[in-house]
């Protein structure tokens, strides 16, 4: 209910924005009408005038009162059927027929050698639906839905973001490779890593989360799937900006690179040492480091407690 009466909101401001700047237009266009149709008429009177009786105290000579009505009744019809939006009221005083005076008649001015001739007019009054139009509509209607969609967007990413936050306050481990940092959640520990060991436990992850009953022994090479997936990682790095060194090779010193591992959970997981064993490689115990009993897989971890960033 609040985003509809929103967008109603919207469609109605724009509208009334548009529909005042239309407003305005049709107000000047009918000024500019109104000048345009007197030019006109004014040459039109001006090349008749010698057909006209009108009186002229010069030469001491009296208006033909109806010829000058019947010319007069002409030139209006002349007018409507140009749309004109003048009509003429007069000329020297003598009204077409037909016509209703002005409250306040505008006059205009002939000048002969011999006189000055004085003609009233007035302007047709515009209706209320003259200022009134489509555009407007249509107008408000684009930006309306570019508006609604825009504010759609925004809504969907605030609700991204949301779910995003919900997501991180779940207890996840953050594997971020924009910043090639490991963290946990709640946390405020966060772990940079040189480039190998960063990939490789980002790729055993990954590969762990796939692979739920992998068998990974140190006295065994390490499977090309996961050397693929540690490639992958690393250049992913190379497009971060992070790194241009030459591509490590992720099957040797395979215990250094675990144990720098377990080095940086231990530090991200001080304080959450129950929920460490799952993102934990195992060490081996017994015959040592290379006993072929050991797999330094991580069998109990899932995907939602996982979560990568730059990806």
């Amino acid at each position: 209910m609040k985003n509809k009466f929103i967008y109603a909101a919207v469609f109605v401001l724009s509208w009334l924005i548009f529909q005042f700047a239309f407003v305005i237009g049709v107000h000047f266009q009918s000024t500019a009408n109104q000048t345009q149709s007197l030019a006109s008429v004014e040459k039109r009177i001006a090349i008749d005038l010698p057909k006209l009786r009108l009186a002229n105290p010069k030469f001491k000579t009296v208006a033909d009162s109806r010829s000058v009505s019947r010319y007069l009744s002409d030139l209006n019809a002349a007018l409507d059927l140009q749309s004109s939006p003048l009509y003429v009221i007069s000329i020297q005083g003598i009204a077409a027929p037909d016509v209703i005076p002005a409250k306040a008649p505008l006059e205009a001015y002939l000048l002969t050698n011999d006189q000055k001739i004085v003609i009233q007019y007035a302007a047709k009054s515009l209706t209320f639906l003259d200022y009134f139009g489509t555009i407007p509509l249509l107008l408000a209607l684009i930006i309306s839905l570019l508006c609604i969609r825009k504010l759609r967007t925004s809504h969907n990413k605030a609700a991204t973001v949301m779910d995003e936050l919900e997501t991180i306050a779940s207890h996840q481990l953050i594997i971020d490779l924009k910043s090639k940092t490991l963290a946990y959640i709640d946390t405020s520990t966060a772990i940079v890593l040189p480039n190998k060991p960063f990939c490789f436990y980002a790729a055993l992850v990954d590969f762990c989360i796939q692979d739920k009953s992998a068998n990974l022994s140190n006295s065994s090479d390490v499977p090309d799937e996961l050397v693929q997936t540690a490639n992958k990682y690393f250049y992913r790095l190379i497009d971060l900006g992070h790194t241009k060194r030459k591509r490590p090779d992720f099957a040797a010193n395979l215990d250094k690179t675990l144990s720098e591992i377990r080095s940086a959970l231990d530090d991200i997981f001080v304080d959450y040492q129950d929920e460490k064993e799952q993102f934990y490689p195992p060490k081996a115990q017994g015959e040592g480091s290379r006993s072929k009993l050991h797999n330094y897989a991580l069998p109990n971890i899932k995907a939602d407690k996982v979560l990568f960033i730059g990806k």
